[in-house]
C-alpha cells in the first residue's frame, strides 16, 4: 500500500485520490480529489461534502476506521498505514508459516519426471516457447530442439518446476525393507541405486525370499545354512564349480558378517569366464578385493581384482568388468573346475603376491 501524506491545509488544492484518515476518537476524513473532480460541484461544494462526511462515515463506516492508522515517519510527518487485524498474525508469524512444512500428495509422481528420458528431473530445468519442459541432459541430446513441438528450447528456464523440485522431498521406495530416509525428488534415484536397503533375492534355488542385505543374511542362516560354502576375510580357501549341475554358480557366506558372494562361470569360445561378486547394494564404495587362482598340476592362472554388487543371481556382471578365463585343459575328468579364493575384508587391496596353493 501506498504512504501518502496530507495536511489540513492542502485539503483544497489536493489531487483526486480518497483517503481515511484515524483519529484518536476514530473519525475519518474522506478527502477527493481529482482531476476535474465530480460535475457541477466547486471546490468549496467538494470541501464541504468531504467535510460534512465526517459524522456520517464514523457511524456507517466503522471498518474503515479499522483499516489504516495514523503514524510518524522519520521525519515526523503523519503518513497513513493499514491496521493488521490480530487474527491476521504479524510477519513472524508470516514468516514461521513459511517455514512450516506441509503434506503434499501427487497422484501421478510421473508428473515430476523428464517426458523424453523418463528419469527423475532435476535442476536445471529447461523449457521450450510452447512450455515442455526437459532436463539438460536431454537438451543437449536433442541438439536444444523440443522433441513435443519442433520449437527450440534455447535456455529458458522452467523457475516454477525448479523451485517444486528444490522443495519437494520424498520417502526411499526401500521403506517398506527398512529406510526411513527422506531425499529430495531431484535425487531419489541416485539415493536409490546406493540405499543400504535396497531389495535382495535370495539366490537359492527355488526360494523366493526378498529383502535388505541384512535381511537375507538373517534369512539364509535359517533356512539355508548348510547349502553354503563358510570362509573368513583374508583366508584362502578351495571353491569347486561343477560344470555339468543345473547351478554354474556356488554361494559363499563370510563366517562373522554374514556377507554373501557368488563365484560364477559362463561358458566362453577359449574356455570358462569366471567371476566373483557380492550380493548387496549398489555401493559408492569400492568393492572387495580377492584373489582368485585355478590349478592344473604345477600350472596356474590368477585374477587379483574386486568384487561388484548385485541384486539377485540374473544380474550377474558382464564379463567386460573382469574376469578370470580358465582353458578347458585345466577342467577335471567330471567337468569340475577347481578353485582357490581369497577375499579381502573392507578397505583392503589385493595381495601384489599371493601363492594360494
Amino acid at each position: 500500500m501506498a504512504k501518502l501524506r496530507f495536511s489540513e491545509d492542502e485539503c483544497d488544492d489536493a489531487l483526486p485520490v480518497k483517503v481515511v484518515l484515524a483519529r484518536e476518537r476514530r473519525m475519518a476524513y474522506r478527502f477527493r480529489i481529482g482531476g476535474a473532480g465530480q460535475p457541477g460541484m466547486s471546490s468549496d461544494e467538494e470541501r464541504d461534502s468531504s467535510c460534512s462526511s465526517e459524522g456520517s462515515d464514523d457511524d456507517t463506516d466503522d471498518s474503515a476506521d479499522e483499516s489504516v492508522e495514523i503514524v510518524d515517519d522519520e521525519h515526523g510527518q503523519e503518513i497513513v498505514e493499514p491496521v493488521r487485524d490480530p487474527g491476521q498474525g504479524t510477519s513472524s508469524g508470516s514468516e514461521a508459516n513459511r517455514d512450516a512444512s506441509v503434506s503434499v500428495t501427487l497422484t501421478d509422481p510421473e508428473v515430476l519426471d523428464c517426458s523424453i528420458c523418463l528419469e527423475p528431473l532435476s535442476v536445471p530445468v529447461f523449457q521450450c516457447e510452447n512450455g515442455h519442459i526437459a532436463c539438460s541432459s536431454c537438451c543437449t541430446k536433442l541438439s536444444n530442439r523440443c522433441p513435443s513441438c519442433s520449437w527450440p528450447i534455447g535456455y529458458n528456464r522452467c523457475r516454477a518446476i525448479e523451485k517444486v523440485l528444490e522443495s519437494v522431498k520424498v520417502s526411499c521406495q526401500n521403506t517398506a525393507y527398512g529406510c526411513k530416509e527422506t531425499v529430495s525428488y531431484s535425487k531419489k534415484h541416485d539415493h536409490e541405486v546406493t540405499c543400504n536397503y535396497v531389495p535382495c533375492s535370495c539366490p537359492h534355488s527355488n526360494c523366493n525370499f526378498l529383502g535388505s542385505s541384512k535381511q537375507l543374511a538373517r534369512h539364509f542362516r535359517s533356512k539355508h545354512l548348510n547349502s553354503v560354502i563358510h570362509f573368513q576375510y583374508n583366508s584362502i580357501f578351495p571353491v569347486h564349480l561343477e560344470f555339468n549341475a543345473v547351478d554354474k554358480f556356488c554361494i559363499l557366506e563370510e563366517a562373522k558378517e554374514g556377507s554373501l558372494f557368488i563365484v560364477s562361470s559362463s561358458i566362453q569360445q577359449l574356455g570358462h569366464a569366471v567371476t566373483v561378486c557380492r550380493i548387496g547394494p549398489r555401493s559408492s564404495k569400492g568393492g572387495h578385493a580377492f584373489n582368485l587362482a585355478a590349478w592344473k598340476g604345477d600350472r596356474s592362472i590368477m585374477l587379483q581384482s574386486f568384487t561388484e554388487n548385485i541384486r539377485e543371481v540374473v544380474d550377474l556382471p558382464s564379463l567386460s568388468t573382469g574376469f578370470l578365463l580358465v582353458p578347458n585343459a585345466f577342467l577335471g575328468s567330471s567337468g569340475q573346475l577347481k578353485l582357490e579364493l581369497c577375499i579381502r575384508g573392507n578397505n583392503a587391496r589385493p595381495a601384489k603376491k599371493i601363492k594360494l596353493k
